[in-house]
């Protein structure tokens, strides 16, 4: 609701679980809508913002969720998803500690930027860039490939 309250001339679409959308706050641009982004997903959307989906999720389910996005995405959307993004360098950061929690608890993971490039290559889409923020997360935009 953020980025609707920030943008009056975007309109958004909530998309989760049934039992979530029904207790969402209403927004007067925001559709509510409930559904299983491992079935279907929206359609036509200029953007699809995933916050900490994608790392819950073994590779085929993170895989199956992407894919349901880019048979709907339009030519000219965009994905972003906002995930902690791993560093290739040994150091020790919070996000490789969370990956491991991440294996244990669910069998999902956190990837390096190199790794979401390879993930979105796989189903369709391109790595336009990972953006860092003062969080842990940061934003990774992906565009269909053409």
């Amino acid at each position: 609701m953020d980025i609707l309250n920030a943008y009056p001339s975007c309109h958004g679409i909530l998309f989760d679980q049934p039992g979530v959308v029904a207790q969402a706050i209403a927004h007067d641009r925001m559709e509510a809508i409930g559904g299983d982004f491992f079935k279907h997903v929206p359609e036509g959307a200029d953007a699809y913002s995933l916050r900490m989906i994608i790392h819950d999720w073994a590779e085929s389910e993170a895989m199956t969720i992407l894919r349901n996005i880019r048979e709907v995405a339009k030519p000219t959307s965009c994905i972003v998803l906002i995930e902690m993004v791993i560093p290739e360098t040994p150091e020790y950061t919070f996000g490789k500690w969370e990956d491991l929690q991440m294996l244990v608890q669910v069998g999902g993971r956190e990837r390096t930027a190199a790794e979401y490039g390879e993930l979105y290559a796989k189903c369709g889409f391109q790595l336009e860039g990972v953006i860092p923020t003062p969080s842990p997360f940061s934003i990774v935009i992906g565009r269909p490939h053409a």
